[in-house]
């Protein structure tokens, strides 16, 4: 009997050990596992979650972006109507996309290819323009990376610019084409017509002749005005 218990005994014992050595070694891996996951969200941007949420997400393939002239366009007549972004986020906008005494600023999309934020902001009398932007996580803002499309109309004069986001050559890169001209009361002047592409993530340039030649200026018509 009393063999059996001092089994018994060292038998706990050894579980006990066991036990006590099995956590001593999760307590050793824990601190490693909240720095991997500290560092898996340092890679991502920082850029508050609710203030990006504003953004649809899109996957671009051709996407035709062109201004208003409506200062307050329907969803359902025109998709860059956008989210308006509140008080509380303004401290997210940068430079040039700021709302003022025109109009407000607002939310519209957000790519999946290239990280670019597309927003419709105040022009000559309406927020009526499209620009493009990207996170800046050193100064926590959306910084202007340039203007996308406008409408500007005169007593019949107007100033149209349309621009269109496209991935021509398959690489996982947005190009941009731009086209604008002045149309005055149906007599059509100083067009022009660019393709575009990233030297960097974010940095447009001319596009090489090449690449250029994918985006013929028939496939890239001018949306009727609003």
């Amino acid at each position: 009997m009393k063999n059996d218990y001092t089994r018994f005994v060292l038998g706990t014992m050894c579980i006990v050990l066991v036990s006590a050595l099995f956590a001593c070694k999760n307590e050793a891996n824990a601190p490693d596992n909240a720095q991997a996951a500290t560092s898996e969200n340092a890679q991502g941007q920082t850029i508050d979650s609710t203030f990006q949420n504003l953004f649809e997400e899109v996957n671009v393939v051709k996407m035709h972006l062109f201004g208003t002239s409506e200062a307050e366009p329907k969803q359902e007549d025109y998709p860059y109507s956008g989210k308006m972004i509140d008080e509380g986020f303004m401290k997210y906008l940068g430079d040039g996309i700021q709302p003022n005494e025109i109009g407000s600023v607002y939310a519209c999309y957000h790519t999946e290819v290239s990280n670019f934020y597309i927003l419709r902001v105040p022009g000559k009398y309406a927020s009526s323009d499209l620009v493009l932007a990207k996170w800046d996580a050193a100064s926590s803002k959306l910084v202007k990376v340039l203007d996308l499309a406008n409408l500007q109309c005169d007593e019949g004069l107007c100033h149209q610019q349309d621009a269109w986001l496209t991935d021509l050559d398959d690489d996982r890169t947005l190009e941009l084409v731009t086209r604008s001209f002045t149309n005055d009361n149906g007599k059509i002047s100083n067009e022009t017509f660019a393709v575009l592409s990233q030297q960097s993530p974010g940095n447009f340039t001319k596009a090489p002749e090449a690449l250029a030649s994918l985006a013929p200026p028939t496939s890239y018509v001018m949306h009727q005005k609003m």
